[in-house]
């Protein structure tokens, strides 16, 4: 199992060979986000959720998720991101099993829904823009939380 260990905790402005300042990347436009996801191996499609923001499909290790955009100003000029999973399980689980995941995880909210199946969730703020290190990182921290919440619930 991957831990959260591996990945730098600290986001730093990344600077070229030349000393410029990295290209930043943020949620006003998905395009180039759904680019950086693909450019990591990953399927990405743009999507539009239920009140016309964007939202983004892909799936990891097998694993669909979805990548939903907030703060947006008529469907546009969004400024967070929440990536999302549910888990369809047939007994579902308890709450006993998601308060542990949530006590000794610092990333990856978790909860049930209404018929106590778990969902872990992501939340991640672009407002101002990050640099596309830090957004492929972000993207590492998901699958790996992804991967560790499958063993916590005995996937």
């Amino acid at each position: 199992m991957r831990t959260l260990t591996r990945i730098s905790l600290i986001g730093v402005s990344v600077l070229s060979a030349h000393g410029a300042i990295a290209q930043s990347v943020d949620a006003s436009d998905p395009q180039p986000l759904v680019e950086i996801i693909q450019d990591l191996g990953y399927r990405g499609k743009l999507e539009v959720d239920g009140i016309g923001d964007p939202m983004i499909h892909s799936s990891v290790g097998g694993t669909e998720f979805a990548i939903y955009f907030y703060g947006c100003e008529d469907n546009a000029k969004c400024t967070a991101l929440l990536f999302k999973v549910g888990y369809d399980l047939a007994d579902g689980t308890s709450l006993g099993v998601v308060n542990d995941w949530n006590a000794a995880n610092l990333f990856g909210r978790a909860y049930l829904d209404d018929e106590a199946d778990p969902w872990i969730e992501m939340p991640v703020n672009l407002h101002g823009g990050v640099s596309r290190q830090n957004f492929e990182d972000t993207f590492d921290w998901w699958e790996v939380l992804i991967d560790n919440f499958e063993a916590h619930i005995d996937l």
